[in-house]
């Protein structure tokens, strides 16, 4: 270990250079153009936006991903960096570029893009320095679905970090050529958490009833599941307990990023010691911060300004 520097979490996958277009409720005609307020150049990707709000909230992160030989993936690097994730595991393909979404952001901040997967397809197991990684006491995998040959190795990872004494974490993203449940079943054995969003939950489960869905899941092997239900909070399932955790009623301006951004309140409330519960609640907060400012990080707080956030908002009352 001499040498390697400490992260409590190791977050492997999507690294994505955002374009977001705001507000766009409607997409013009091919051959025509309307305009925008603005538009906006942010690092995305799961994995990417999940360690950026770890370091907000104070929590040490090494992300493990690829990039693009080309401006864009230096300047997410530099801004990493700038952030405090360490950035060693991220590795250059030569021969694509970085990873890249244009999104669509309507006025109620609901989102669409368009994506181009790019370096994060050439992702792959032996990027990953398990002498480095062994010394964090969680593994994330985020974007799962969309990360080419390395979907396929992802249980294999999986495995191989709780074997170190890790606690592994999944997230999933939507994937659109409809292959995501036959990825995702080999690596439910392997995993401590599984975060997905309510729209993959279903995908993967063909059901879409939250606690039924996450009663499939457990059945399958995995620990802990919340799945992810935007305004509304999570809802989240382990061996003692499965409810609701309501979110936090904000004004939203663009939802980019909010199910990273769960996901590493969820993960830094695990870090913390929380139940399983209440590092829910923490991770609709970070959520709720994140959709105040456009883009996956402007508007991440502190652990102790999220937590004040917690004890002064209104929690939604839809369930």
């Amino acid at each position: 270990m001499v040498g390697l520097l400490r992260a409590d979490v190791t977050c492997v996958g999507g690294i994505t250079a955002d374009l977001l277009a705001r507000p766009v409720d409607e997409l013009p005609r091919f051959g025509r153009l309307s305009l925008v307020e603005t538009v906006v150049f942010t690092p995305g990707g799961c994995a990417h936006n999940c360690a950026s709000a770890l370091t907000r909230l104070g929590t040490s992160v090494r992300l493990v991903g690829r990039i693009g030989r080309d401006p864009l993936g230096e300047r997410i690097v530099a801004m990493l960096q700038a952030h405090g994730a360490i950035t060693d595991g991220v590795r250059v393909s030569p021969d694509v570029g970085t990873s890249t979404s244009l999104g669509f952001v309507a006025r109620d901040g609901e989102r669409a893009f368009v994506h181009s997967v790019g370096a994060n397809g050439r992702i792959d197991a032996a990027d990953i320095d398990w002498n480095a990684v062994a010394a964090s006491r969680v593994l994330f995998v985020g974007q799962f679905g969309l990360l080419g040959a390395f979907d396929d190795q992802v249980p294999s990872v999986l495995a191989e970090a709780r074997t170190r004494g890790l606690l592994t974490a999944l997230d999933t993203v939507w994937d659109p050529t409809g292959a995501l449940p036959a990825k995702v079943r080999p690596c439910l054995p392997h995993l401590d958490y599984f975060l997905p969003s309510h729209p993959e939950a279903e995908a993967i489960t063909g059901l879409s009833d939250p606690p039924a869905i996450a009663a499939s899941l457990r059945a399958q092997g995995v620990g802990v599941v919340a799945i992810k239900l935007g305004r509304d909070g999570c809802y989240i399932a382990d061996a003692d307990e499965a409810r609701y955790v309501p979110g936090f009623e904000v004004e939203q301006v663009d939802a980019t990023g909010a199910g990273d951004a769960w996901c590493a309140g969820f993960l830094r409330g695990l870090l913390e010691g929380f139940t399983a519960l209440d590092a829910a609640a923490l991770g609709n907060a970070v959520g709720a911060c994140c959709v105040q400012a456009v883009g996956a990080y402007e508007g991440i707080r502190s652990f102790a300004d999220t937590r004040a956030f917690m004890g002064a908002a209104k929690t939604v009352t839809t369930r």
